[in-house]
């Protein structure tokens, strides 16, 4: 977008810390909108966990707009959402996709981390597109940052002035430390494995071709027979164009043998995935696990949902300001339209860039209560599987029963206009 078209734009110089998911999508967003955008990454990109991401319209649309290049990122374009009986594999109940691109104008991909990932930075950083590249510097570990002037140091003695920070630095975020945010969370009561299994493997050994389905199926997730614990449940997605296959594995937290935080684990043997209820688990799941790679640990917390996302020039996205639970699989889209707030916020429609404290309010204003209602029912869906997005809207009559019970619907996720938000919101500020 051109500067040109609105005299009071001024370009901006932003520090984004952490260059995952989110942080890249911010970085892609403003670069966009014509800012320099400098990403500070604490390690290298080698060690991007190697799982399936659900990007559903509303993260889409986003991806679109910046003109991401999607086939690159090697979707599975998502047709069905499949409930099967733990024991059996039988399928309970199925939410069919078919009318999905036509009814919401995107389609539901389904990315392998590390796709979505490099294809980001690609387009983050390439010459080729609209807005000033993005510069990247990994080894940097942030250690303290004044939002009041702008000024991130580094633990390397590095000390970077900006006119705007974000705080995509995860779960585990300095920054939100740094602006006071004291989160109050707890242990989930479930945890979970993630690994894959190659295509490849499938065909070799003539394994169950669920996968070959574009569908996401789901095992457990309720009370079960013999007093199964509804902490057992199974999400299982191909992406990477259908060659990789991958799993989320959950149980009970007591169940698990690996407690130890941190970012590189040695993968897990078999045997710690197949504990307890999982001996009764569908035989076909139970050989495609047994045939899995990177299988790695994923300790899981309940965070309450934080008092602010800003403080001065300061701002937090994704995981930074709404960790949430997995069950919506909202965690990714809900990053993306983070960072296309900031994108529309920031843009020359606007005039924030003058004032970078009141366009970081009106992004609390856009973002918060939308991303907190979806971290509150990620937590619910924990408890209940009959509350993910998806089973909530089965039929026209549950749809109208799920919203008016407050649970997520695909419409509530789908129809929301987040430039027309923005507008609104903007013109009651002139009221």
């Amino acid at each position: 977008m051109s500067a040109s078209s609105n005299p009071n734009f001024k370009q901006l110089r932003v520090a984004v810390v952490g260059g995952g998911i989110g942080g890249l999508a911010a970085s892609v967003a403003l670069r966009r909108a014509g800012h320099v955008v400098n990403i500070y990454e604490r390690r290298d990109f080698n060690v991007e966990v190697g799982a399936s991401i659900s990007c559903a319209a509303n993260g889409t649309q986003f991806l679109r707009e910046w003109d991401i290049d999607i086939p690159h990122m090697k979707p599975v374009i998502l047709m069905k959402l499949v409930m099967r009986d733990w024991e059996t594999g039988k399928i309970l109940n199925q939410y069919n996709l078919d009318n999905y691109e036509k009814e919401w104008g995107n389609v539901y991909n389904m990315f392998h981390r590390q796709d979505m990932h490099a294809t980001l930075l690609k387009t983050a950083t390439s010459p080729e597109g609209a807005g000033p590249p993005c510069t990247v510097v990994i080894d940097h570990i942030c250690d303290s940052v004044d939002y009041e002037n702008g000024i991130v140091t580094f633990k390397n003695g590095v000390i970077v002035k900006a006119d705007m920070i974000v705080g995509a630095d995860g779960i585990r975020s300095v920054v939100r430390q740094e602006l006071g945010i004291v989160p109050q969370v707890t242990s989930a009561p479930q945890t979970c494995y993630r690994c894959n299994v190659e295509r490849s493997v499938v065909d070799d050994l003539g394994l169950v071709k669920y996968s070959y389905e574009p569908a996401i199926h789901y095992w457990g997730g309720m009370m079960g027979r013999n007093g199964r614990s509804k902490y057992y449940k199974i999400v299982m997605s191909p992406c990477s164009g259908g060659d990789i296959i991958s799993f989320y594995c959950f149980m009970p937290t007591e169940m698990t043998h690996h407690h130890e935080e941190g970012f590189v684990f040695e993968q897990a043997p078999v045997k710690d995935i197949l504990v307890g209820n999982y001996d009764e688990l569908d035989p076909n799941c139970v050989n495609l696990l047994k045939n899995s790679i990177e299988r790695l640990p994923w300790r899981l917390y309940v965070h309450q949902p934080y008092p602010y996302w800003f403080k001065g020039k300061a701002c937090l996205l994704g995981d930074a300001a709404h960790p949430m639970m997995p069950h919506q699989s909202q965690g990714a889209c809900q990053a993306i339209e983070d960072a296309g707030a900031l994108g529309i916020i920031f843009s020359d429609k606007y005039n924030f860039t003058t004032d970078v404290q009141a366009g970081l309010a009106m992004y609390q204003v856009i973002r918060k209560d939308r991303a907190t209602r979806v971290q509150t029912a990620s937590a619910r869906a924990t408890e209940n599987l009959n509350e993910r997005i998806g089973f909530t809207s089965l039929t026209p009559h549950d749809a109208s029963l799920a919203a008016a019970s407050g649970k997520l619907t695909i419409n509530e996720m789908n129809s929301y206009r987040m430039h027309d938000h923005v507008a609104a919101e903007v013109l009651k500020l002139g009221s």
